[in-house]
């Protein structure tokens, strides 16, 4: 799509500066940009490795070709630089599908409340948003929009509902089944990658915590990674998920979901 397109095309560009590919993509050149999509389109030359996307293409490339490659559980970033921004880049890093910006668009929040700090307010703010639009609109099949940008109040939600189905439903309500969809959503990333899984699968790229900007108002701003750790497990402990980001026993049972719990023990230990 856009967003992905855009990426791998960017991480070209700085590949082809870096001297890691032998091919020549130029920052600012329409033509070649143009160019450049149709062979990703029809998998020409370069653009068939880049149709792969930027995690096949860094670990293509080799070397430390990983390290500019801008993406989270091999999702490609969207345009919302955090170097700045820690509740933004923790809901990038948790997103149920890798780094997109559809369960928790917190940005907006962030930059109105301060981009500074890592409080228990900006994780308690992920955990909402991605409640809402990860799980609740994602189940009513709502457009995510008129919430946020439009100020559509979220108790029409419940009353839409129930004019459809006949259905009375809370936020309470709502909300567990968001936690129901996300945690089972997480237990296939467990059990795909057993014992592979690791808390490093929720952790945004390094560049954020180690390549200050250079320019601009926010000149000299990082991640601090000890405090991203922090709040990542304040993340995990509020999901019910253990250090390394693992829904416990006890959680999924909670949720009704211990069928769930007993098809992940075969693939990693589960803590109670």
């Amino acid at each position: 799509d856009a967003i992905s397109l855009g990426n791998v095309i960017g991480f070209a560009m700085e590949a082809s500066e870096k001297g890691l590919i032998e091919e020549k993509v130029h920052w600012g050149k329409f033509k070649e940009s143009k160019a450049l999509i149709e062979d990703i389109a029809y998998r020409r030359g370069l653009g068939n490795m880049l149709a792969e996307g930027v995690r096949f293409t860094s670990e293509k490339i080799g070397g430390d070709a990983n390290r500019w490659a801008m993406h989270v559980k091999g999702l490609e970033i969207s345009a919302y630089d955090c170097h700045a921004a820690s509740a933004m880049a923790l809901a990038f890093a948790t997103s149920s599908i890798g780094a997109h910006h559809k369960d928790a668009w917190v940005i907006s929040w962030e930059v109105k409340v301060g981009r500074e700090g890592y409080s228990e307010a900006k994780v308690d703010k992920v955990i909402e948003f991605q409640r809402i639009r990860g799980g609740v609109f994602e189940s009513l099949t709502v457009c995510r929009l008129p919430w946020i940008e439009l100020g559509f109040e979220l108790e029409w939600y419940t009353k839409f509902l129930h004019a459809a189905t006949g259905l009375e439903m809370t936020w309470e309500n709502l909300n567990r089944i968001a936690d129901r969809i996300l945690n089972l959503i997480r237990a296939f990333w467990i059990r795909e990658y057993g014992k592979n899984w690791s808390k490093e699968m929720d952790v945004p790229p390094a560049r954020w915590f180690e390549d200050p900007l250079t320019k601009g108002p926010l000149k000299g701003a990082k991640l601090d990674r000890t405090k991203y750790d922090v709040m990542l497990q304040r993340y995990y402990r509020k999901r019910g998920w253990d250090e390394r980001g693992i829904p416990t026993k006890l959680t999924l049972n909670n949720l009704g979901l211990a069928d769930v719990a007993r098809q992940l023990k075969k693939r990693v230990k589960l803590f109670e």
